[in-house]
Order: C-alpha cells, then structure tokens, then sequence
C-alpha cells in the first residue's frame, strides 16, 4: 500500500537521509519536502523528493520554529500526508511540537524506526535516557515524528518534480533576542567526528580548556563535553554538548576527560567503538561504560599523554 509523507529538516546533511527513509515508506505514494532554502531544492529532487514548497518570503530562519511549523501546516493542507517527519534536533522537536497542536496530531519523538502497520504507524523510540527501546502505536493520521540520525544509509533516487512556492504570513507573538557565539566545532562536525575527546565537571577551570584542545589537536579530534559545560557553565557552545539532551555521537574513538559518567551523558555516546575515560574517581558510573578507565588526575594524565603522542607523531 502506498503512503503519503511530508519531510522537513532544518539541518541539510539530514535531508538525504530523512528522504531515503521516506522513500521507503512511501512505496511510491510521493514524499514532499518543505524548505526555506532555494539552494536545497535540487538536492531534495536528487534524493527523491517528488515536490518541494518553497517557502517566501525568505523569514524562516533556523530559530522560527513558528514560521516553519506554519509552513509545513500549509503543505499539509495541500497534500495531506498520513505522516510528517522532521529531524530530531532541537529545532526540529520544537517545530514539531508547535506543529502538532496546530493539527492536533499525535507525536512522537527521537523514533529509531518507524513503519506502517495494518493500516497504523508503528514506531520505536529512546526512553529512560536511552536506556530502553518503546514499540508504541499510533492509530491515527496525520501523525508526528522526529527521526535520529544515522539509522539509513542516504540513497539518490532523482526525480523530475515540481516546486510550489507558499507565502506565509505569521504575526509574531513575541520578541525574540537573537544571540550568536563564535563555536569551534559546530554540530555537524561533532556528529561526523571519527574522534571526540570530551570533558566534564573535572575541569576546574575554563582556562584549562586549552589543555583540551592540545589533547584533540595531536589526536585530530573534535571536542565536546558534558551538560555542566556547555548548559551550566556556558564553558563550550551548545554544539558541542553531548548527552540525551544534546548530540549524540558514535565516533571511532571517544576520549572522555572528568565526566562522570551520568546516564544522561551517555545517551549520547553510547555508541562510540571504543571509549578510553581519564577519572580520578574509581568507581564513577563512566567506568562500567569505558573499554579503558584510567585512574587519576586529569591535570597530571593529560600533559604527560599529549607528550607521549606527540612523540610518536
């Protein structure tokens, strides 16, 4: 049976992959794509979107998520898909949620999988901090979903579709201050790292960060780290924070520095290959969660591993 699905990414490296996994559950009922990037229209064609809307004038930014959730109600409007997947990125969980109550629709987030099941949508999704997996049910459409990353491999399906363009109208409710740092490692750089050495509340001082990123620069690593860092301390960007609420990564190589080791941490990285951890504290939940834990203070560890590697360099 054939289905009609809706995709919008806020991220552009997740469009080819949010369009595979559309394409294939479509079984050739069509898959739409809403964007507010002309550049991103021949990409989307190129991975199998049969139609892009297009929105104008050019006001959705990546911090609208009441333009962009509007934009995609007006694409509902005109192809009433049974199903609309986002990415799930921070952005793309507030632009649903704000979506699913202009369609009253149920909603479910960070899917792993997503089916359609005897005329139902089926999905799998991250609970408990990503400690378990929920087969739920959802019995009615249009329904909702934000997909995590990585669970296809993109592949080009072009097509010769047609774009539309929608002009939306929103009154803004409120002010929004728009406030931007300069980040060393963006988001999609921490994603796609093979290594990631990351730090945690055992950094005592901002300062000490350099010794960080000596550290990745001899290993080419990115850098990322704990909640206390980037959401407390405001030490790191939000691009770099790891854990449930941040991004989840699955380097070859993850080198975690003063990190405890919380549930909410390792949600995100629990799929690294091989995780080697620096901790002072030996029995720190990041030690059942490390191939190779090493006991000590990160501030005598550090300098002397930097130097060793930079040795055999």
């Amino acid at each position: 049976m054939t289905h009609r699905v809706l995709v919008y990414s806020d991220s552009p490296k997740h469009i080819p992959e949010l369009l595979t996994y559309a394409n294939q559950l479509s079984e050739g009922g069509g898959v739409t794509m809403v964007t507010q990037d002309d550049k991103l229209v021949d990409l989307s064609f190129e991975y199998g979107a049969s139609r892009v809307y297009l929105t104008e004038p050019k006001s959705t930014s990546p911090y609208d998520a009441t333009t962009t959730s509007a934009a995609i109600f007006e694409a509902y409007n005109k192809e009433k898909p049974e199903l609309i997947i986002l990415s799930a990125t921070k952005f793309g969980k507030e632009t649903s949620a704000r979506l699913a109550a202009k369609l009253d629709a149920p909603l479910a987030t960070e899917c792993r999988s997503v089916s359609f099941t005897d005329g139902r949508i089926e999905v799998e999704r991250m609970v408990f901090s990503g400690n378990g997996l929920s087969t739920e049910i959802i019995g009615r459409t249009p329904a909702i979903v934000t997909l995590q990353s990585g669970i296809v491999e993109p592949r080009k399906n072009p097509h010769n579709g047609e774009t539309e363009k929608l002009s939306i109208e929103v009154k803004p409710m409120t002010q929004t201050l728009e406030v931007r740092r300069k980040s060393e490692t963006s988001a999609a750089r921490l994603e796609e790292a093979e290594r990631i050495v990351a730090v945690g509340r055992g950094l005592q001082r901002k300062e000490d960060l350099e010794l960080i990123r000596q550290l990745a620069e001899v290993l080419h690593a990115a850098i990322g780290g704990s909640r206390p860092l980037a959401a407390d301390l405001g030490w790191l960007s939000d691009d770099q924070w790891i854990g449930l609420s941040g991004h989840k990564v699955k380097p070859k190589l993850y080198v975690a520095i003063g990190i405890s080791g919380q549930i909410q941490h390792i949600a995100g990285m629990r799929d690294a290959k091989v995780v080697v951890a620096i901790n002072k504290d030996p029995n720190a939940p990041m030690a059942a969660n490390s191939d190779y834990y090493v006991v000590g203070d990160l501030y005598t560890i550090v300098p002397e591993l930097i130097k060793q590697l930079k040795q055999r360099v």
